[in-house]
């Protein structure tokens, strides 16, 4: 895996469990759910980027 790629998913996973943290200090449930099935496609997109 590229340099590049691991970066861009740890920056990924930085801002999902920020987004995380913040929804559950905020009791927002919905968002929570919302941000949990939209990490795998922002993952997957990533990944993809480097197989293009």
């Amino acid at each position: 895996m590229k340099d590049d790629t691991v970066r861009r998913l740890n920056a990924l996973d930085q801002e999902y469990t920020a987004a995380v943290n913040s929804a559950v200090a905020e009791d927002r449930d919905d968002l929570i759910q919302q941000l949990i099935a939209e990490y795998p496609d922002a993952a997957l997109e990533i990944m993809n980027d480097e197989a293009a």
